[in-house]
């Protein structure tokens, strides 16, 4: 089965809303994979369903953080953008791959 993976750094998503400052400060590497075997990437409908499977992944790797602290919702952000910025490479790779 063909996997895609969406790293994100996600101290946050690790961590929770209950962790201390020095602790939203370390980074942990959490790893999504994003199943695709059954999509056809040929077509924009299977891209398409990628990208929101993608989508759903990076919000399951980056957990909004409960509380306002602006140092999580920093942290939240970053591995929002990290991760998709990542997605984003391997998508455009697995794509071309394919043979579109």
């Amino acid at each position: 089965m063909r996997k895609f993976v969406v790293p994100a750094l996600a101290a946050i998503c690790i961590a929770g809303a209950f962790a201390a400052p020095a602790a939203a400060a370390e980074t942990d590497t959490v790893v999504v994979k994003v199943g695709y075997s059954d999509l056809d990437l040929k077509t924009e409908t299977g891209r398409d369903a990628l990208e929101a499977r993608i989508a759903t992944a990076v919000k399951a790797a980056c957990a909004k953080p409960e509380t306002r602290s602006i140092k999580l919702m920093q942290a939240w952000e970053s591995c929002k953008d990290s991760a998709s910025s990542s997605a984003a490479q391997q998508f455009e790779k697995t794509v071309a791959f394919s043979g579109i």
